[in-house]
């Protein structure tokens, strides 16, 4: 009975001690979890030097295949994990792209899609990777797109997720936003942060409160340098129908039809003007397949690769 009271007692006391550990160093409680996450998928963070960029990554894994993964606007390297952790057997390369994450913010440099598409492109030299798969999700796609037609010797399958630069037959509602002076994307406070998740999710993948505090107060710090990036993008649209004749590898199209940042209408597109291509459309899912079905994408991926 004694050994029983002492159980509990010390039970509790390391119960409160993490959960004091949490009020107190969230950011810290953040980085753990990460560090969990990317051990649990078999990853390894690293970092190269792409011209005056630091470039951060994520490489691991045990396959032959080696997938090259793309993230979206205001998004990260981890935008990926649970994809990876749902699709084992693979060789990643996970990037996060300059000017998002851990990779450098410079003032100075453009940060369009074609400029990106050839920092990659220099990324992945360094690295010696060739005869690979790529994906990419939203603004991730339409580099990983664009990257695609400018060196399809190089890639083996493509694989677009909810991916930009595509005039869609119907507007979304971030399009909309935009001609009224908002932009969604954008993080101006912990509720702005909110609105966003439910702007890209139909159903949120379960983040803890402590956890969402840190994301939202690195996406508050961002939004000035995420303005110039969105800024530069739209400057200097890349649009993959006018590379569609270059896409000559298989692509898989995979898209959510809840999604109110790049309508599914989208794939109609993408369809007609990709030749050897394939689509999955998600039910009651919205611009992020990889992270709100993660499951679900990995096996659409397998498949196709």
């Amino acid at each position: 009975m004694k050994i029983l009271k002492r159980f509990t007692v010390s039970a509790v006391v390391i119960l409160a001690a993490v959960i004091l550990f949490s009020f107190l160093f969230p950011e810290k409680l953040f980085e753990l979890t990460v560090k969990m996450q990317h051990r649990s998928a078999g990853l390894v963070k690293k970092e190269i030097a792409v011209d005056d960029h630091r470039v951060v990554y994520l490489e691991g894994g045990t396959g032959t295949e080696t997938i090259v993964l793309v993230h979206g606007f205001g998004g990260d390297k981890n935008n990926w994990i649970m994809l990876v952790d749902a699709l084992p057997g693979y060789h990643y390369i996970i990037p996060d792209l300059p000017g998002f994450g851990e990779s450098s913010k410079i003032e100075s440099s453009k940060y369009d899609v074609v400029s990106q598409a050839e920092r990659l492109e220099k990324f992945l030299n360094q690295l010696a990777v060739d005869k690979f798969y790529i994906a990419g999700n939203s603004m991730g796609g339409n580099i990983a797109g664009v990257y695609s037609a400018a060196y399809a010797q190089k890639v083996k399958g493509l694989i677009l997720v909810n991916n930009a630069g595509v005039n869609s037959p119907v507007k979304s509602e971030l399009f909309k936003s935009l001609e009224k002076g908002v932009n969604p994307l954008l993080v101006n406070s912990p509720d702005d942060f909110d609105r966003l998740l439910k702007f890209v999710f139909v159903k949120e993948p379960y983040v803890p409160s402590r956890i969402k505090g840190v994301l939202a107060e690195r996406a508050i710090a961002s939004r000035k340098f995420n303005d110039k990036i969105f800024s530069d993008i739209t400057a200097a649209p890349a649009m993959l129908e006018d590379r569609f004749s270059s896409l000559t590898m298989p692509v898989l199209i995979i898209w959510g039809d809840q999604d109110r940042v790049l309508d599914v209408s989208s794939v109609q597109v993408l369809e007609k003007g990709i030749k050897n291509s394939s689509s999955v459309i998600l039910k009651e899912c919205g611009h992020i397949p990889m992270m709100e079905r993660p499951v679900e994408t990995a096996g659409y991926i397998k498949k196709f690769i």
